[in-house]
């Protein structure tokens, strides 16, 4: 059966832990397990719970789509799957499990909010997880408290949709304005739907403008500096004129302080439009906001 390898790890964690395992220890253990990794397979999200990571549920759908886990609450591993499993790779894991990380239930999401107090600066279960106040004391200092009036951008080139998600939460971001004309993706949870549920779940709102895309016909046969440029000069001068009501909505978003973070595909943003956007924006307003590229 044809897997991604940080799939695999999935089967061969739970075949490691007797064949199921709850969600919440999974995910737990998971973390504690990848930190040991130089290129960990998943990155982790500050979450209502602790740290969460979007990109392993995803692949939990897949491999119940397959056959290899059973369609339950828990992580439960399936016949079918108990035949994908890496022996050795399941002996390593399992060790692990039994030497290193003993702890489950509670105790278990008290150490990672110990070891990993950022993904747990989200958490609603805090006090009931670290019930004294000095150990609660690196959480509450780990919340982010970037504040005033800023206007960011932000690529997901490069990046999973984990990482993304904790970019926006490590700087703050309120309300993600979506500016691509078509938001589609081949990359998971970068589709407007997807996206869009996932930002909710980080309590990030979703903005999508597509006034201020570029049409994919004229974004083609791009290969040097020079056709960019062209391009975004022809963006500033003919498109944006024509997106005043997008541009207002972005303004209202800054006027109410909800730290706006321009989104597209580029990672550079000097081969984005979202730049020129940026520019214009900070052109029309008579109090600029600061700029911040993440």
């Amino acid at each position: 059966m044809r897997l991604y390898h940080r799939q695999r790890l999935l089967l061969n964690f739970l075949a490691a832990a007797g064949g199921s395992l709850g969600r919440t220890d999974f995910q737990k253990l998971l973390f504690l397990y990848l930190r040991r990794e130089r290129d960990p397979s998943y990155q982790f999200v500050p979450h209502k719970f602790g740290g969460f990571s979007f990109q392993s549920y995803a692949d939990r759908d897949t491999l119940i789509h397959k056959g290899v886990l059973v369609a339950a609450d828990d992580w439960v591993l399936s016949e079918q799957g108990e035949e994908e499993i890496a022996p050795k790779t399941v002996s390593r894991i399992r060790a692990f499990l039994k030497d290193d990380v003993p702890e489950r239930g509670t105790e278990l999401m008290a150490r990672v909010y110990k070891e990993a107090p950022f993904l747990a600066c989200r958490s609603i279960i805090i006090e009931e997880v670290l019930p004294k106040k000095e150990d609660r004391a690196a959480v509450l200092a780990s919340r982010p408290n970037e504040e005033g009036r800023s206007l960011l951008s932000i690529g997901y080139e490069g990046d999973d949709i984990d990482g993304y998600l904790n970019r926006l939460v490590r700087y703050n971001v309120q309300t993600l304005v979506d500016v691509r004309r078509n938001p589609l993706s081949r990359k998971h949870g970068f589709s407007k739907r997807r996206l869009n549920e996932y930002c909710s779940a980080i309590d990030v709102a979703y903005l999508h403008l597509p006034e201020l895309g570029i049409p994919s016909e004229r974004r083609r046969d791009l290969k040097s500096r020079a056709d960019y440029d062209a391009l975004f000069a022809e963006y500033r001068e003919q498109d944006l004129p024509k997106a005043t009501a997008a541009l207002e909505a972005i303004e209202v978003v800054l006027d109410a302080g909800n730290r706006p973070a321009l989104t597209c595909f580029e990672a550079d943003p000097e081969f984005c439009h979202r730049l020129s956007v940026v520019d214009e924006l900070t052109r029309r307003l008579p109090d600029p906001p600061s700029v911040q590229h993440i």
